[in-house]
This record gives C-alpha cells, structure tokens and sequence, in this order.
C-alpha cells in the first residue's frame, strides 16, 4: 500500500514536471475545429487529472507516515490549485474565441 502511494506520488511529481517543461502550444493559424478538439481533449485531461488527485487525496489518511501524509497534501493541494487555474485559462479563452460554441466546463472552487 505504502509503496503504490509513493509510486503514485513520484509519478504526479514526475508529470507535474514534464507538465511544466513543455513550450505552450499555441498556433494562431490553427482552423477553429483544431482548437475546440484541442480545447475538449484539454478539458477531459484536466477531469483525469482531478479524478486521480481525489481518489490520491482519499487514501493519504490511511497512511501511517505522517510527514508522507503531509507531502501528499502538499501535493493534492498543488494539483488543486493548478487545475483550477488550467481550467479558467481554459474557460477565458474559450470566451474570446468567436467560433467557440462549446459552454465553460464546471470549475472547482473549493479551495
């Protein structure tokens, strides 16, 4: 158990770091149909993404190392703010594109 929780903990901490290393793709001239497939792969990577971190989030009480407790919350409370923030840059620019016809997902407002 202690084990799969480090594994889990490594491979977001891993993620998050290649996540963070890739230059914004961004292509002006893209055609509108590119950009909402793009915008809707984008949206259900952030729904995994959430749905990983709670399912990480519910098993850190079941540990028995306090300080890899304290890192998992650490880490649950980093992945909150940033799909939080992914999914407003998401929404805004959904808004100023004018052949967007795809409603702003739900947003996670909880912290």
């Amino acid at each position: 158990m202690l084990r799969d929780v480090a594994r889990i903990a490594f491979a977001l901490l891993l993620t998050q770091a290649v996540f963070a290393q890739q230059p914004s793709q961004t292509h002006l001239s893209a055609p509108a149909v590119q950009s909402s497939d793009r915008a809707e792969e984008m949206r259900a990577d952030l729904n995994q993404m959430e749905s990983l971190m709670n399912n990480m989030q519910s098993e850190i009480n079941l540990l028995r190392d306090q300080n890899l407790q304290i890192l998992l919350n650490t880490n649950v409370r980093m992945w909150t703010i940033l799909i939080r923030d992914l999914r407003r840059q998401l929404d805004e620019e959904q808004r100023r594109s004018p052949t967007s016809t795809h409603a702003p997902g739900p947003t996670n407002n909880d912290q």
